[in-house]
């Protein structure tokens, strides 16, 4: 296997090795350390946030409802209406989640409520999001930040080959399941 192989494999692509690189470094230097200070016992309701809403979100968002909790998603630049990724929903499937009714939703039609966390994938959906509701009664973190070996950056999976497909779709269902048990904490 190639270099260039194993960077789509892992990261998705060379650009999302750089990203991930770049972003990692800022979350070692204490850049997101706000974004881990949720106070849960506020939270009645996870939002979660990417580009499409029709990869990453979609699923956190149907992981969470099969765990009971509370949620939605939303894209930050979706036409919405859409269905999702087919690759997303037979991975969803195969997985024991279900995406085949799944809709995207534009961030214009998220109306933020008392007690939302905002989930985004990257750390440019966090500066989308404190700009757009600085003044919402929510709080907002990055998804990767709550694996058990943390990361700042979930690469879109859209253009990526199968297996970061996978990885990053395991990526997402893991950090919904570690949300899951910090809320019943």
């Amino acid at each position: 296997m190639t270099i260039s192989e194993k960077i789509k494999n892992h990261y998705g692509s060379k650009r999302g090795l750089l990203r991930y690189v770049r972003f990692e470094f800022m979350r070692m230097l204490g850049a997101y350390r706000a974004l881990k200070k949720i106070d849960f016992t506020k939270v009645t309701r996870l939002v979660f946030v990417c580009h499409g809403n029709i990869c990453r979100s979609p699923l956190a968002e149907a992981v969470a409802r099969k765990h009971n909790l509370p949620s939605i998603s939303f894209g930050l630049d979706t036409r919405g209406n859409d269905p999702a990724d087919p690759r997303a929903v037979a991975w969803a499937s195969a997985h024991g989640y279900e995406l085949t009714q799944h809709k995207t939703m534009r961030v214009d039609q998220y109306q933020p409520q008392a007690g939302d966390l905002l989930i985004g994938m990257e750390p440019k959906h966090i500066w989308a999001l404190e700009h757009r509701f600085a003044q919402a009664p929510v709080q907002i973190t990055l998804a990767g930040l709550w694996l058990p070996l943390p990361m700042a950056y979930l690469h879109d999976p859209y253009n990526a080959n199968e297996q970061y497909f996978d990885r990053c779709e395991r990526l997402v269902t893991m950090a919904v399941l570690q949300l899951n048990e910090r809320l019943k904490d």
